[in-house]
């Protein structure tokens, strides 16, 4: 008999309750039952406004011709609620399924554990591990598959989906900072390394008026605490004085020095020594309130004022200075690293890469091997590249001659010898019928990403090029975090009923209470105690408690 759905009492994007799973069905064994009906397999795929055609298209082509069957497509909705409902229906009404989902990461972990622990997805422990079965899969070199092995694991203990795997150093620390190198030339000083000598440089800033305007308009440190990738200039400063992943990934919590304990770095003395900082930088009048009100327009509209008004920012994306090769503000900006605490601290915001989760069996198929061999096809080294880049020799190329022609900030600092691939057509950017728009499961290592140049606006690299920092990111920011971070945490049913509250409600207070201290709202020293009993009688010990059970289990 199937278990009782619970998806609905965490709030998980859909409000439909699971009543059942009827006819949840077990696994199909392979052979040739599997193989002896149609030979065609059916796609349950998310799309993207982007393809213009899924039938006639050269990555549906590409993968029939490989695999030696057609694919027929049962199209999800775009849209991540949409498919969370549309997929809800399917397990509650076992009609009319497909034979594999493929979600573009649109279920969450709590999902996915509930229907495959209910039979609706296939468990996947014992095939992955079959080098026969999934020959590709089983190639990805041990250390990268022991980790996609452990994002791909459920709290439960088994595997129901298989992941994108494609790491990019740039994206793992987006809290990248600048600071405007032609007011420091114009007032004589070196950029700082500390943040002792920040403060220096934004009084500086504030009193000597380097835009030259004959206004005290300068704006010393600058912002966008609601940003999603990098802008949260905030959460860069509290990384001088310990390390907290700016609550995006676990809510914020962190690891101990013993890598062991989970802990909560925004009730640490040292979090409440970063909050004097910048309480001290706001009534000093160069850390800007804006920085807790301003949306993302705004926020790219100052960073872009004539005459330029910003002297400090952080910022993930190079596009929040439009034509920033041409953007004059921006050649006024330096890409400094982190900045080193009074106590030594010199981390950036940083999480470890986590994997979309995005093709589940469903456990109703009766072409199971077609399946897997359709699931397998997508570790493949170029049907990886395919994927992501469209046709080789149209949309990219690795010839070895075009190759030696390109380099990239990768190569240019060292980091690696030569490129490995060179992308020369702009079908990511385009409404295309070349790929699926890299929807599916993909391995790409992190030396992949990084030896490839994009040649598609007919540019080849130039060393003098200050937004090409891709190499500079990776020196001065990668490895500037604990040594052991806390992973994406995946919970049980039961945990997660338990905290559903503080997961969201905690993190939201803690940035509210971090703009109230930082502005003065609440005093550091005398409000902090109130603080910590908030915290605690919002239910932090036992978020912390289920997170610890949950990083064990890891």
């Amino acid at each position: 008999m199937c278990k009782v759905s619970k998806i609905a009492a965490f709030g998980l994007a859909s409000v439909l309750v699971l009543t059942s799973l009827a006819s949840c069905g077990g696994s199909k064994e392979s052979g040739a039952s599997s193989q002896s009906g149609e030979k065609k397999l059916r796609v349950g795929l998310t799309t993207s406004s982007m393809v213009t055609d899924y039938e006639d298209n050269y990555f549906t082509n590409y993968l029939e011709e490989k695999l030696g069957f057609e694919l027929e497509f049962y199209m999800l909705p775009a849209d991540a609620a949409e498919t969370r409902t549309k997929v809800a229906l399917m397990a509650t009404s076992n009609e009319d399924l497909p034979d594999v989902l493929v979600v573009d990461g649109h279920l969450t972990n709590e999902m996915i554990l509930e229907y495959g622990s209910n039979g609706f997805f296939m468990e996947l422990d014992d095939i992955t591990k079959d080098a026969a079965r999934m020959p590709n899969y089983n190639a990805i070199p041990a250390e990268d598959r022991k980790l996609m092995d452990k994002a791909q694991t459920m709290a439960d203990g088994h595997m129901y989906s298989l992941s994108a795997w494609e790491p990019e150093t740039w994206n793992l620390t987006p809290n990248r900072m600048f600071i405007n190198k032609a007011w420091l030339d114009k007032l004589g000083l070196q950029p700082p390394k500390t943040t002792d000598e920040l403060k220096k440089v934004l009084i500086a800033m504030r009193d000597g008026d380097p835009n030259g305007n004959g206004i005290k308009d300068e704006i010393g440190v600058y912002g966008f605490s609601g940003g999603g990738y990098g802008e949260n200039t905030t959460a860069a400063l509290m990384n001088s004085f310990v390390f907290w992943n700016g609550g995006g990934v676990n809510g914020g919590l962190a690891l101990d020095k013993d890598g062991k304990t989970v802990i909560a770095p925004f009730v640490s003395e040292e979090w409440r020594d970063g909050l004097r900082y910048m309480n001290d930088l706001y009534k000093e009048g160069v850390l800007s309130a804006n920085i807790f009100t301003d949306d993302y327009q705004t926020f790219k509209a100052l960073l872009n004022q004539d005459p330029q008004v910003v002297g400090v920012t952080t910022a993930g994306s190079l596009s929040n200075w439009p034509d920033v090769i041409n953007n004059a503000n921006y050649a006024e900006m330096l890409f400094i690293e982190p900045l080193k605490g009074p106590k030594g601290v010199q981390y950036t915001p940083y999480a470890e890469f986590t994997p979309t989760q995005e093709l589940m069996i469903l456990s109703s198929t009766d072409k199971l091997d077609m399946a897997v061999k359709f699931a397998d096809q997508f570790f493949d080294h170029d049907t990886s590249i395919i994927e992501r880049y469209g046709q080789e020799g149209v949309d990219w190329t690795r010839e070895p001659s075009v190759l030696a022609e390109h380099s990239n900030a990768y190569i240019a600092e060292g980091l690696y010898d030569k490129l490995s691939l060179v992308i020369t057509s702009t079908v990511w950017a385009d409404n295309q019928k070349q790929t699926w728009r890299n929807h599916g499961p993909r391995y790409a290592g992190l030396e992949m990403g990084n030896t490839t140049y994009d040649f598609s606006a007919g540019k080849k690299f130039d060393p003098e090029d200050t937004s090409q920092l891709f190499g500079k990111n990776y020196k001065m920011y990668y490895d500037k975090h604990p040594q052991k971070v806390l992973p994406a945490l995946k919970y049980t049913m039961d945990e997660a009923e338990q905290i559903q509250d503080q997961l969201t409600t905690i993190p939201d207070f803690v940035k509210q209470s971090l703009a109230e201290f930082v502005t003065g709202m609440r005093d550091v020293d005398k409000d902090w105690d109130s603080y910590l009993k908030m915290l605690d009688d919002m239910g932090l010990k036992q978020w912390i408690k289920n997170a610890q059970t949950a990083y064990d289990r890891n």
